[in-house]
């Protein structure tokens, strides 16, 4: 490891900005970005007036937001590595086009929940999964075949600890093709720390941001109990 990789220690969550922590993280070094990024839709309330309403340049904020992660996504992964992250339809349009020209391919996979959601008539059943990979990348052999409809049931929202919680088993479905054993799995947005704890669970290494301080001790708690069991130490 360079010198800046090793302010950011491996199988460690960071109480932090995940660009001041990317900063920090050494060019080409990590294997596979898997994250849950942030996102907003513009806003709602507008005026009585007709001629108010919603715009898609609303989202320019989100566009500069996502091309400020992305330079440093580029920057850090590996040129074998992978990008995946979770959007929805609004959100999309914003993430694809940037990351589609700085990626040799992108591909759109669906997570189906298995039951519909809250709406109207056409209710939620899904979400989006945008991936991205260099000509070089590289996949696990013993995991090449799977599908870009991945059903795995939604987290019961009384079992989860943040509110937007992706079941380790689906992470755990994108993680696997995409690493071998001890790749470094980086999670800017960790909340709950699920990305981390999935990648531990078939011995990948991984780091992990999370700016929410209540989310942050509680996966530190998890990461530390874990290594007093020696189950971190005897992989890598």
């Amino acid at each position: 490891m360079g010198d800046c990789m090793e302010k950011i220690e491996l199988n460690r969550i960071y109480n932090m900005d995940c660009l001041e922590g990317m900063r920090q993280i050494e060019d080409k070094s990590i294997d596979l970005i898997l994250t849950d990024p942030p996102f907003f839709l513009p806003a709602q309330h507008y005026q009585s007036r007709q001629d108010w309403q919603k715009r898609y340049s609303d989202l320019s904020v989100l566009k500069i937001f996502w091309g400020t992660l992305l330079e440093q996504y580029v920057r850090i992964l590996k040129p074998t590595g992978h990008l995946v992250f979770f959007c929805n339809s609004d959100s999309y349009p914003v993430f694809y086009e940037p990351t589609y020209n700085n990626f040799h391919k992108c591909k759109c996979l669906v997570w189906d929940k298995g039951q519909v959601g809250l709406g109207h008539i056409f209710r939620n059943q899904h979400e989006l999964i945008i991936w991205a990979r260099h000509a070089d990348s590289l996949f696990n052999d013993d995991h090449h075949l799977h599908s870009d409809i991945l059903k795995f049931s939604a987290t019961p929202p009384n079992d989860r600890d943040h509110p937007v919680q992706k079941p380790e088993t689906l992470l755990t479905e994108l993680i696997t093709p995409l690493t071998v054993e001890s790749g470094v799995v980086l999670d800017p947005f960790a909340g709950s720390g699920t990305t981390l704890m999935a990648a531990h669970k078939i011995n990948r290494q991984f780091i992990g941001f999370e700016l929410d301080e209540g989310y942050f001790r509680d996966t530190e708690k998890r990461i530390a109990g874990l290594k007093e069991q020696g189950k971190i130490s005897e992989w890598f």
